[in-house]
């Protein structure tokens, strides 16, 4: 019995993983295709801005009510709909685009339902890893789910690029809804009750339920140690996501083909680090981990400035940041991670939902709001001193949240499998 529940669990992993990378790569093609089709027909990056505000600010408003909704209504169901929900959304946007032709205002919409549907769907998945892998194999399928998204973020923009100049928007959103309709049937194989700790369902309203979410969410400190760490690094990356080709383009003149390979090797850190942890057994010390790679990142995030001080030439400017976001995008992963694997099994089952809910929230709301702050920043103040001024802010903000008299005590209680 022992060994067919684990038989199921790998092949719930492996279904998992296949499953992501569709879904990945099938909206990074579609996303990149959309992009360049915005860009195309307005030559606003205004407008470009927008599709992304519509993308974001549902779905983190979306995430709470969703959370309430993963917690109280079996998730499989609310995965299989979302998903459903997806597809044909782009069916319809596939007949829209064959009566009307493909217009902006189309986009805004679809973009919009995808942010809607995709946070039940998103919140749902995160808080049903546990009930489908078991807590042995969350390193695992975390790191596979890095993984996906490192596969969608290289060959997303490389199958579209490729796409854009000799096919039509139709054959965008078709090859998108064939990779969502797939990732669907898979999903619906999967068995989300494998490891699922049965508890009665309180009868609440969504506003008490939600409520509830918080104050279980503050009965644990660790995990909102770890939630504030994620905050503040992903706040701070922002520095890089938007700062980095500024500095490439406007203040070293590097080429925008080598930026292309500077930005992919970001993207292949991510994939190799993910792989690295999917293929060796869980962490011994995860908090430990969590620690170092957190303040070697920070060294990363000044190490950015160097160029600009020591007036480096086009080629070593060029081998020098492939090195530096190859390790900065590695580490990422190195500290995100074990701490997505730690609060996935502090969180109890019956909580699960709401407070990924919350965490969604938080998460996706972080990016444009650091976003914006370091875009007006780069632009009154010289690129760096924002860099070194992160990077340190960044590594006090870590020292203090992971000081060693705070989990020190907690490395001790997490459960981490040999």
């Amino acid at each position: 019995m022992e060994g067919q529940k684990i038989r199921k669990a790998q092949r719930n992993l492996y279904t998992f993983l296949v499953s992501k990378m569709l879904t990945s790569l099938g909206f990074g093609v579609f996303n990149f295709g959309i992009s360049l089709y915005i860009l195309s027909a307005t030559g606003s990056a205004l407008s470009f801005a927008t599709n992304i505000m519509f993308n974001v600010l549902p779905r983190a408003l979306a995430a709470p009510l969703a959370g309430y909704v993963a917690d109280r209504f079996p998730k499989k169901r609310i995965v299989v709909m979302s998903m459903a929900g997806i597809t044909l959304s782009v069916a319809a946007l596939i007949v829209y685009t064959l009566i009307f032709g493909m217009s902006v205002p189309a986009i805004y919409t679809i973009t919009t339902i995808f942010s809607i549907i995709g946070a039940f769907n998103g919140v749902a998945f995160s808080s049903s890893i546990p009930n489908l892998v078991g807590k042995e194999r969350l390193q695992k399928a975390l790191s596979f789910n890095q993984v996906s998204y490192s596969i969608g973020g290289i060959g997303g923009p490389a199958i579209g690029g490729m796409m854009f100049g000799f096919v039509s928007m139709k054959v965008f959103l078709i090859s998108m809804m064939i990779a969502y309709f797939i990732a669907l049937c898979l999903e619906a194989t999967m068995d989300f009750e494998l490891f699922e700790v049965r508890v009665k369902k309180k009868q609440e309203s969504v506003t008490q339920s939600m409520k509830e979410g918080f104050r279980y969410l503050r009965t644990k400190p660790l995990v909102q140690t770890l939630l504030m760490t994620t905050l503040w690094i992903n706040f701070f990356s922002s520095a890089v996501s938007v700062g980095l080709v500024f500095v490439l383009v406007q203040k070293l003149s590097i080429p925008s083909s080598q930026v292309g390979f500077i930005e992919g090797a970001g993207a292949m850190g991510m994939l190799i680090a993910s792989l690295y942890l999917s293929l060796h057994n869980d962490l011994k010390n995860p908090l430990t981990f969590v620690r170092r790679s957190s303040f070697s990142m920070c060294g990363m995030l000044a190490f950015i400035s160097l160029p600009l001080f020591l007036a480096f030439n086009g080629f070593y400017s060029f081998i020098f940041y492939m090195a530096v976001m190859f390790l900065f995008s590695a580490l990422s992963v190195g500290a995100n991670t074990p701490m997505g694997v730690v609060i996935q099994r502090s969180i109890d089952d019956e909580y699960r939902g709401r407070v990924f809910g919350i965490i969604e929230t938080l998460s996706v709301g972080m990016g444009p709001i650091g976003s914006l702050i370091f875009g007006a920043l780069f632009d009154v103040v010289d690129a760096k001193v924002i860099f070194l001024c992160a990077g340190f802010i960044l590594l006090m903000l870590v020292a203090w949240l992971l000081r060693w008299s705070k989990i020190g005590v907690s490395e001790k209680f997490v459960h981490v499998s040999d």
